[in-house]
Order: C-alpha cells, then structure tokens, then sequence
C-alpha cells in the first residue's frame, strides 16, 4: 500500500504544478473568497493538476524512456493503477465542484479537464498537433485555470481581470514554448508533430515574443508606486543574471501578478 501511494504521488508530479496552482489562486484572489471556496479551489485544483500530469505521464511513456532528463515513474516501475487512482479522484472533484459551485464554474472547469486530458490522450492527443499544443496549453494550463479561480471567488469579469487573464495566457504559451524546445528531440523520435519540432524557426521566435509580452504586459499592470516596480525590476534582475533570461521572465510575471493581488487586498 505504502508502494503504491507513493507512485500515486509520483506520477501526479506535483513538482510540476507551481506555476499552475499559482494560476488558479491568483484568479481565486482578486477577490475575497470565503472559506468554502477556497477549500474547493485547493482540492480541485490539486486534482486537476495530478490529472493532467498522471494522464501525460501514461501516454508519454514511450518517448520519455528515449529522453535521460525524464523520470516517468512508469518507466521505474510504477503501475497503471496509480494513474487509475488520480483519474477516480477527479471524478470525485467534477462531482464535488458540480455540487457546490455554480453552473459557470463548474462548466470551466469540466472544460478544463477534458482540455487537459484530450493534450495527451489518443485519439486526439493534441500535444502532437502543431498549433494546437500550443492553443491548448494556453487554455488548460492558463486562461481557463485563472478565469476558474476568478470565477469562485464571484467577481465580475471587468477590464483589469481580463487584462491579467491575457497575461497569463500569453504567460503560458511562454511556458509551453519553453518546454517544447526543451523536448523536441524526444518529442520527434516519439512521433509528435509538436510546434517545435515541425516549426523551429517559428517556435524559437514565439518563445521569445511571449516571454517578453507576458513580463512587460505583467509590469503594466502592476501599481504605479515606482518602489513596487523598482523591487520588483531588482529582483527579477538579479534573478536573471543568476539562473537566465528565462527565470527574468519568470520573476518579473509572477512578481508583477501577485503584487497586483496583494494590493487589492
């Protein structure tokens, strides 16, 4: 049993889910959501994102044995049934959030999940269309996650929120970028016409365009005190010289995003 709950874990990676789980709360407050909603958002969004990974990590078993920077736990020895159990969970949490949470809501988020799952799984399997890996990511792993959270914490979708919604999807398409060019020599050898691999040139272009839009649309959007945007243009600095261009583009959008939110608190 101890076995098997620890392949429960290791297959939802839930190493993987920071940036996405960052996505969903930062929806979640920019409002005040009470505590109800906010229990709901951290267990269906928990679910939602061991699913995606569990899911990913089933039918990408083939092409991750190729790559030595993946450690699919199915290639070590862990069962199908552990990806089994993440799937029951999320049934759970469909019905959990069809049961306390308005239709709207529950709808995103049932969008959400079929969009995760349809990434990976034949006979859709959208990770391997060009354009389309690309699209969807920026819903299931973006827009759709932070208009969810939004949604809970029910406040209308004014100018401000759509504003950031667009940060993050243009956020997430830096993020999916980044990983594709990571992969796509594994992706190729696997049989998965990713955006990278079919397009090179255009994929290397739209990493940098959306890594630059989502930070500079981010800083836009932060308050005018010139010390919040100094702090934050001196971190993200310092971050970027040490660890990349990349980790700059990280800090100056999660930074910019989340100030947004505290000053609203």
């Amino acid at each position: 049993m101890i076995r098997f709950i620890k392949c429960v874990i290791l297959v939802s990676r839930p190493k993987g889910w920071k940036a996405y789980f960052w996505m969903g709360m930062l929806g979640l407050f920019q409002g005040e959501p009470n505590f109800r909603a906010a229990m709901v958002a951290v267990y269906s969004l928990a679910s939602y994102l061991a699913t995606a990974f569990a899911v990913n990590n089933l039918f990408d078993a083939a092409s991750d044995a190729l790559n030595p920077c993946k450690d699919n736990p199915l290639n070590k020895g862990c069962g199908k049934s552990a990806v089994y159990a993440v799937i029951a969970n999320q049934v759970l949490a469909l019905l959990l959030v069809a049961v306390n949470t308005p239709i709207n809501v529950f709808l995103i988020y049932l969008a959400a999940t079929l969009l995760v799952v349809a990434y990976s799984a034949p006979p859709i399997r959208l990770k391997g269309i060009a354009g389309l890996d690309l699209l969807s990511h920026i819903f299931y792993f973006g827009i759709l996650l932070f208009l969810y959270g939004v949604l809970l914490s029910n406040i209308e979708m004014a100018p401000p929120v759509l504003a950031k919604a667009s940060v993050i999807g243009i956020y997430s398409a830096f993020l999916q970028m980044r990983n594709m060019e990571k992969d796509k020599v594994y992706d190729e050898r696997g049989g998965d016409e990713t955006l990278s691999v079919k397009y090179p040139g255009l994929s290397r272009v739209l990493l940098y365009l959306s890594g630059a839009a989502s930070a500079t649309g981010a800083v836009l959007l932060l308050s005018p005190s010139l010390t919040a945007i100094l702090s934050v243009l001196l971190v993200s600095l310092l971050a970027g010289y040490w660890l990349g261009w990349e980790r700059l583009v990280d800090s100056l959008t999660v930074l910019s995003l989340s100030l947004s939110v505290v000053r609203l608190l």
